[in-house]
């Protein structure tokens, strides 16, 4: 499955069940603050992460 914020790529994980958007980011040991630095935010809303299998 693939992880994305909006419509950025954020990592792909391979799994044999589905899981919750918060489930997938700690897997992938997601770091808000690098992410936010990376891609020039000021702020992160965590309802616009969605999962496409």
């Amino acid at each position: 499955m693939k992880i994305y914020y909006e419509d950025i790529l954020v990592d792909e994980v391979v799994t044999n069940r589905s899981m919750t958007v918060d489930e997938a980011l700690e897997l992938i040991d997601f770091d808000e603050e690098k992410f936010i630095s990376d891609n020039g935010f000021d702020d992160i809303d965590y309802n616009d992460f969605k999962l496409v299998y």
